[in-house]
């Protein structure tokens, strides 16, 4: 049995997100799940000394950075590169990779609840 696939992207802009749901609705992607989420960063309280000293400069409770993350079930490797490469495209069209986001995968050894894969 060939492996499943899930993937996650998490993308920090409102314009990429509804470009990036936009390209997956073209490709024939139809199921997945979207959340609303936060980076770890933003959780720390600027006055809270454990991680201040860590992690200076990044503790800004005014400003704090939130992102969506799509999580989508796909049936085999070859589907799972090719949606990565199309979001891609989408994220990375300007050739600048820093603060867009991220894509990865997880192997799925086993699952229940998921009849349908994306094919």
């Amino acid at each position: 049995m060939e492996s499943q696939y899930i993937l996650f992207i998490i993308i920090n802009d409102t314009k990429s997100f509804k470009q990036a749901k936009e390209k997956l609705k073209n490709i024939g992607i139809t199921s997945y799940t979207v959340i609303d989420t936060m980076g770890a960063t933003s959780l720390f309280d600027k006055d809270d000394i454990r991680y201040a000293s860590f992690m200076p400069g990044i503790v800004n409770q005014e400003n704090k950075q939130f992102n969506k993350t799509i999580f989508i079930a796909l049936e085999n490797e070859e589907k799972t590169v090719k949606v990565m490469d199309e979001v891609e495209k989408v994220l990375y069209s300007d050739g600048n990779h820093r603060g867009k986001g991220i894509m990865f995968t997880v192997p799925i050894y086993k699952s229940l609840g998921i009849t349908n894969f994306n094919k």
